[in-house]
């Protein structure tokens, strides 16, 4: 039985089906404006999406010792992120079970209880029920209290390589079948441009909040069309300036035409279950181990060979279906809080091992492109709003992702590889929304 939107519409008769949103039939591949839009089908993502399967928390380093916190969401729903006494990661409801309010207001921290605001029920940092306010009172309560045992527990979390996801749906798959061979291929690449194999969160997050659907994020962080067009002011700097302007070496390219050349290198990996996977040889290989960091370069070119190497250095960006992505030195997550209302968080990192001045350079250069003052971060949550505001206009409500249709392969692992600016990993993520929305 398809999933119905009860919600009268301007395109279809109510209810609709949500498959009736994504036209691929005759070689087409469009997708409705109300998929973006519609308030029902948001909600219906809720239950259908972000209910069924993983959803990325954070990274080992963001809980190094017992006490270690985060809060973060799991589609709507108010989640804590904890490490317990007992050295696990724990993920549970951010909701008294007394009286409902969200027993922590702090975005991170570190703290040996949660306590309730509202009437002081306290909670260990695992979630269980440690003590309630005024308990032995006259007015408390009975002797048959039946009382909880503390946070409701999300019941499923599990990591790849320090990087925790939980679900809502005890029947999920197993993380590593969901992440699938090109996911922690890209995974495992990011990790191997660290000495040590692992990576650190540092400093505070870059947060920005855009007035347009979640959806066009996952879509745009894997997307290799946009970059020469939406980012054109950057091109031009980098093309005159190279890496005074902070660039780090990560943009590479002597002029716009270089850059555009670079940039259809590659190629785009679309996931049986949504994820969308960019990845490309890096540009300039030899260059690498010439300089400060040589030492640093070759002892990577020791353990994994030239031909990986190329990789392991080359661009990998990737969006795992449906809000969690990497991109050069960062983690980003989105959050959906409304059809027109997205928040998205940037987490840098650095390298373990690697020299401290090349971390601080990639620093830098993260700052320059994807902080509140870069180059980069600012034009496409600018363009994000311009969508939204552009789907207002309902005299032609399709939108077109055909791109590269013709030249995909299917692999063995039943992924679908396209040449780098094909949308062949946008069609992939629609793909699995429908399967998800539809489904019992």
């Amino acid at each position: 039985m398809t999933q119905e939107i009860q919600r009268v519409s301007p395109y279809f008769s109510d209810p609709a089906p949500a498959n009736a949103l994504i036209d691929d039939a005759g070689g087409h591949f469009r997708v409705h404006a109300r998929a973006y839009t519609d308030q029902a089908i948001f909600d219906l993502e809720q239950k259908q999406v972000f209910s069924r399967i993983w959803v990325y928390m954070g990274h080992e380093s963001e809980f190094g010792k017992a006490g270690d916190f985060k809060t973060t969401h799991i589609g709507l729903q108010p989640v804590i992120v904890s490490r317990g006494e007992d050295g696990q990661i724990h993920v549970m409801l951010n909701r008294c079970v007394h009286r409902g309010a969200a027993v922590c207001r702090e975005l991170r921290g570190n703290t040996p209880h949660f306590i309730c605001p509202y009437h002081a029920w306290k909670y260990s940092v695992d979630g269980r029920l440690q003590a309630i306010s005024g308990e032995n009172d006259p007015s408390g309560y009975s002797a048959s209290f039946d009382k909880p045992e503390g946070l409701r527990k999300v019941p499923r979390v599990d990591h790849y390589r320090g990087f925790y996801f939980a679900s809502l749906n005890p029947d999920v798959v197993p993380l590593a079948d969901y992440l699938g061979p090109t996911a922690r291929q890209l995974i495992d690449r990011k990790l191997a441009q660290a000495p040590e194999g692992k990576i650190t969160v540092q400093g505070r997050p870059f947060v920005a909040v855009y007035k347009g659907n979640w959806k066009f994020q996952s879509e745009n962080i894997i997307d290799g069309y946009h970059f020469m067009y939406t980012h054109r002011s950057f091109v031009q700097l980098q093309a005159k300036y190279g890496d005074t302007t902070g660039d780090f070496g990560v943009h590479k390219g002597g002029s716009a035409a270089e850059m555009s050349k670079n940039r259809n290198l590659g190629n785009v990996t679309g996931g049986v279950h949504g994820h969308g996977i960019n990845q490309k040889p890096v540009v300039g290989y030899d260059d690498f181990f010439t300089g400060a960091f040589a030492g640093h370069f070759s002892a990577l070119r020791d353990r994994y060979g030239d031909e990986e190497l190329r990789w392991v250095l080359g661009m990998g960006a990737g969006c795992i279906f449906p809000t969690f992505g990497l991109i050069h030195n960062q983690i980003r997550v989105w959050r959906p809080i409304g059809p027109a209302l997205t928040e998205v968080t940037i987490y840098p990192y650095s390298l373990n091992g690697a020299p401290e001045e090349f971390n601080q350079g990639m620093l830098r250069s993260h700052e320059r492109f994807y902080g509140p003052a870069g180059y980069g971060a600012v034009d496409d949550v600018e363009v994000f709003a311009l969508n939204q505001q552009g789907l207002s206009a309902s005299d032609d409500a399709w939108l077109i992702m055909e791109r590269g249709m013709e030249k995909e392969k299917r692999l063995d692992s039943g992924e679908i590889e396209g040449l780098p600016s094909s949308e062949t990993v946008h069609r992939a993520f629609w793909r699995q929304w429908r399967r998800l929305m539809n489904s019992n």
